[in-house]
């Protein structure tokens, strides 16, 4: 696979990779799931084997009769189909007629899926078959009776300990069985880990396809692709390292743990690539400042494996799952005690770059004399003076020397005239003055905000974000969260609106914070005007959850002179990250030709995609715009009664009014 330059820093980046390892940079590839450039696709190829039931019914012969629609993927849709032969339901998953499928494409797919089939394992989902007719590529596989994880997340959204634990070391042995196979599964996600029965027996799915559907061929979509879901992905794997093993798994799987445990994924965003970027350049917030009593081996086990630097995680997945479930955690890094990630840009001894992010957020500073931000009013921290510790080459991490002789150290820091008030302090004794001879102890740099704030000692967070905000907005963040929650310090509203507008300088997400603030009366007065100031920032600085609400105040003249045309621009933005209401209300303006002028072919396209969601109101649209046609969208009774039929299964009393009226007629 062809290296190519990044358009930034010009240093050779591989073919599919999503960002360039030294700068980060976009690339140009595009990954499955993310919108193209105007949500819109070209061509006249349906989205859905749905949309054409008889062409996938041919493909599969007259051993198989097609079933309902099950779900639906990135790349992949998967029907109930009944084998006529052996009496029994399966599931077939096949790949998007809209996707471009080649002959190597369907050489590696089939060649992957017979890897997969001779894996025998009581947590895998078996491959019956594999084939391909007419450029249509599928597979065969059981009918699972049960639910997906990511169903039960988005019920319950936190499941117990104990369930945690025994759900992924389930998972992890169907990986170790792949893995000693030569197998790596590379999109371990909730939605393909499914819970079986009344024992709810994890099995898990899809291994071996992602590989299948990687970039090799570039006439996929007509570029690089990376295949994955951008929350799961290592960060190797977004990266494009050609030398991904096994350790992606692990990464993804861990990814998964801290979910289910904490009700949300480490890293998330509004759209794909900065999701993969945060992959790639932060740390996620440590567990136990999100889940209260937290074992041990949970925080030390999902601490390694979630390590940036592969080389850093497990060496395998049975031993994570070892650590995790009660093994011992002697020895494992976690949350407040792990090393420093390798800097971005530095090489390995093989040469490689390497795309992993500086210090975790674990690692202690020396913060005296920084500037802080001081907020009128706000009392003034006392700094703590530091000593920088300097290590010979070639010393361990966190080991310190001694001097070659003994000497006298430098004036001791005046500590004993200020009283030890926190947990990180009580560490510094109060030291009798050294004499010529004593070899001084290493001195002990104070803690930061970060791990302060890891650590929930919240007046020494206080304190030490207050200090560093004017350098560090997650710190002007974390002071703003501290004196709007009333801890470490007492609370207060306006104090927090103040460093919250200093952290907006720099965290977009911070300036829909302040918005909804401003909106509620939160710190100040009701301001509808700068709160929709404030929600217009965030959705320029490309924050989709803004798109909407800007629309809706446009639309209605919140805070802003009213203009429905603006507005309407704002929800077709909104519309293209997916927001199923503003599809259909994108839709309805190109149908009515009201405030954009009427354009049938972009109607149907939207509610295509709100269709496609499976919303009944978006159905029954589409519906009546089949059966009427429209410019550019031939007459078709019987898409229309394939949509009809949809709605009413999706609940829509209308479409069941017009279904028994046709029925009748």
């Amino acid at each position: 696979m062809a290296d190519r330059a990044c358009l930034s820093c010009q240093l050779p980046i591989p073919e599919d990779a999503a960002f360039c390892a030294q700068c980060g940079t976009a690339s140009a590839t595009q990954i499955f799931g993310e919108t193209l450039s105007g949500g819109r696709r070209s061509g006249a190829v349906s989205v859905s084997y749905e949309l054409e039931p008889a062409s996938l019914q041919q493909a599969l012969g007259p051993s198989f009769e097609l079933g309902r629609l099950i779900g639906r993927g990135g790349y992949a849709e998967v029907f109930a189909v009944r084998d006529l032969r052996l009496k029994r339901d399966l599931a077939i998953k096949v790949l998007r007629p809209d996707l471009i499928v080649t002959p190597s494409i369907l050489a590696r797919f089939r060649r992957e899926a017979e890897a997969v089939a001779a894996l025998a394992h009581p947590n895998i989902v078996p491959v019956f078959d594999v084939g391909e007719a007419a450029g249509i590529c599928y597979i065969i596989m059981p009918l699972v009776q049960g639910e997906s994880l990511k169903s039960v997340l988005q019920r319950q959204r936190r499941l117990p300990v104990d369930e945690v634990r025994r759900i992924v070391v389930e998972a992890a042995n169907a990986l170790a069985a792949a893995h000693k196979a030569g197998v790596i599964h590379r999109d371990i996600k909730p939605e393909n880990i499914m819970l079986e029965g009344a024992e709810r027996r994890v099995l898990v799915m899809d291994f071996g396809i992602s590989k299948a559907m990687d970039s090799g061929d570039v006439q996929l979509t007509g570029t690089g692709v990376i295949v994955g879901t951008p929350q799961y992905m290592s960060p190797e794997q977004a990266s494009g390292d050609p030398t991904i093993d096994q350790r992606t798994d692990q990464y993804s799987l861990a990814v998964v743990a801290y979910q289910m445990m904490s009700g949300r994924a480490p890293f998330d965003g509004e759209t794909a690539r900065a999701i993969m970027a945060k992959q790639l350049l932060e740390e996620p917030t440590p567990l136990p400042e999100l889940v209260d009593n937290l074992p041990d081996p949970v925080s030390a086990a999902l601490f390694r494996a979630l390590q940036k630097d592969p080389k850093k995680r497990f060496e395998t997945v049975a031993e994570f799952a070892q650590v995790f479930s009660a093994g011992s955690v002697d020895e494992v890094p976690t949350w407040g005690t792990g090393p420093a990630e390798t800097p971005i840009g530095t090489r390995d001894p093989s040469g490689r770059w390497l795309p992993w992010t500086i210090a975790s957020i674990a690692v202690l500073v020396a913060w005296s004399g920084v500037r802080r931000l001081q907020p009128p009013g706000a009392a003034a921290p006392t700094p703590v003076a530091s000593t920088s510790i300097s290590q010979p080459a070639g010393a361990l991490p966190g080991s310190v020397a001694p001097p070659p002789s003994p000497v006298a150290g430098p004036p001791r820091p005046a500590l004993t005239d200020r009283p030890i008030r926190s947990r990180a302090e009580s560490t510094i004794a109060t030291i009798a003055p050294l004499g010529p001879d004593t070899v001084r102890p290493a001195p002990i740099a104070p803690i930061g905000c970060a791990a302060a704030y890891a650590g929930r000692d919240w007046p020494l967070a206080y304190q030490r974000c207050s200090a560093e905000a004017s350098t560090n907005p997650l710190a002007a963040r974390y002071a703003g969260e501290l004196a709007s929650e009333g801890k470490g310090t007492a609370k207060d509203e306006r104090l927090a609106n103040e460093w919250y507008e200093a952290a907006a300088k720099n965290d977009p997400l911070i300036l829909l914070l302040l918005a909804e603030r401003y909106d509620q009366g939160i710190g100040s007065e009701q301001d509808p005007s700068r709160a929709t100031d404030y929600y217009l920032k965030a959705a320029n600085k490309g924050i989709a959850r803004a798109f909407v609400i800007v629309g809706q105040r446009l639309d209605k003249g919140i805070g802003v002179p009213r203009n429905e045309l603006e507005a309407a621009g704002w929800f077709e933005r909104a519309a293209a990250t997916g927001h199923i209401p503003s599809q259909i209300r994108v839709a309805e303006l190109y149908t009515q030709g009201r405030v954009v002028a009427r354009n049938d072919s972009a109607a149907k396209y939207w509610f295509e995609q709100a269709s496609a969601a499976g919303n009944a109101t978006a159905q029954f649209a589409l519906a009546k715009l089949f059966f009427r046609g429209g410019k550019g969208i031939p007459r078709s009774d019987e898409l229309g009664l394939v949509w009809l039929q949809r709605a009413v299964a999706g609940g829509s009393a209308e479409a069941k009014k017009e279904l028994d009226r046709r029925r009748r007629g």
